[in-house]
């Protein structure tokens, strides 16, 4: 193969038996096959059938053959090895074929802008580099993985979207993570690091976008940062890679700073409560606090952001802000200066607690957009 070139673009017929070298090497040497199978000890049969391709070249035969010809014993091993390999590939190649329907259930035009496929082509090259970007072998491998997230799925809608388009997100937040360098997990220092991470909301996002994945990792969580695609409503992922390193992966589904560290938060918390075993995967009904959830985790992990973003101890000036007859957006701004806050954060509770419209304050909202 040529430096650069693409190891899933198999070429067929490009690679000779073993046995088509063998020949023209006794035939360079003037050797007959049945004077080969006497140096040899083997029988004129086996080395006919070696020749022919029906019988495989062994090590044991390379070695021989080795001392016979002169012909190192590595060099026909290794041509053995790339006829099999062929083969094999040929024959993966009809079986893949079968499956290119698979690639229907994807987003292909976001694979593509994504870098996961040169194009949108519905052919065996293409089905092998998704298969490759998910490290399985098959489609029915892939769908099979994705059963053992099962927890997670049933814990959101996301299902009921495209679970083709929500298991690519969670790949590449995976294949991200797994890049990244983190110390070894530290539950007690990322606990006490919740204070400078609520900090980093009054920040710009071209500060807190560095800033924020340099802490995590140094208490073993390597967040991510991965866009949303379209037809998946996931807002966070949190899914431990090695009993020492975690990953929590966002997405800028909902646009807005309050939306994002609300969801940054509730997968903390699933790091800090829940077990290593499961992997959360979140959307905007699971981050609904005072919904009645299937999961007790759920709300768990609402409660635990809510609680980080308004300390109990701002409690009471809240409440008495949420309980002003004529609510200004000057008079959130100046609590969320006290409570040190982005206001935007502060909109969106009062939004929630249904003291605000939907509709109101959100000039006070800074738009996150990843990507």
């Amino acid at each position: 193969m040529t430096p650069g070139a693409d190891p899933t673009s198999y070429a067929p017929q490009t690679v000779p038996p073993p046995g088509e070298t063998l020949k023209e090497t006794l035939e360079v040497l003037g050797i007959p096959q049945a004077d080969l199978a006497r140096r040899t000890g083997l029988s004129t049969k086996h080395i006919n059938q070696v020749v022919q391709g029906t019988a495989a070249l062994s090590p044991d035969t390379a070695l021989l053959l080795e001392r016979a010809t002169g012909v190192p014993a590595g060099l026909w091993n290794a041509r053995e090895a790339a006829w099999r390999t062929q083969l094999a590939r040929e024959v993966e190649e009809l079986a893949l074929s079968e499956h290119l329907g698979w690639l229907d259930r994807f987003p292909l035009r976001e694979l593509v802008s994504r870098g996961i496929l040169p194009d949108r082509s519905k052919n065996v090259r293409n089905l092998r580099r998704l298969l490759d970007f998910f490290g399985v072998v098959t489609p029915d491998v892939a769908e099979n993985v994705w059963r053992g997230y099962q927890a997670a799925f049933r814990r959101s809608s996301m299902l009921s979207q495209n679970e083709y388009a929500t298991a690519t997100w969670l790949r590449l937040a995976e294949r991200e993570a797994r890049e990244r360098d983190c110390e070894p997990y530290d539950r007690a220092a990322l606990t006490a690091l919740l204070p400078r991470l609520r900090e980093l909301t009054l920040q710009k996002q071209d500060a807190w976008s560095v800033e924020l994945p340099q802490l995590c990792a140094q208490v073993g969580v390597a967040l991510t940062f991965v866009p949303a695609l379209s037809k998946t409503n996931v807002s966070g992922a949190t899914r431990w890679l090695t009993s020492d390193k975690v990953m929590v992966a966002l997405s800028d589904r909902f646009k807005t700073d309050d939306q994002f560290w609300f969801s940054l938060f509730h997968e903390l918390a699933h790091v800090l409560l829940h077990g290593k075993r499961l992997t959360f995967m979140d959307d905007r009904d699971n981050l609904s606090p005072g919904k009645r959830h299937e999961d007790i985790s759920e709300d768990e992990a609402n409660a635990f952001a809510a609680d980080v973003l308004l300390p109990p101890q701002h409690a009471a000036a809240y409440q008495k802000l949420a309980a002003t007859r004529y609510l200004s957006l000057t008079a959130i701004e100046a609590f969320a200066d006290t409570a040190g806050i982005a206001p935007g954060i502060v909109v969106g509770r009062l939004q929630h607690d249904r003291i605000y419209d939907w509709r109101q304050g959100n000039g006070l909202k800074r738009k996150v957009t990843l990507g």
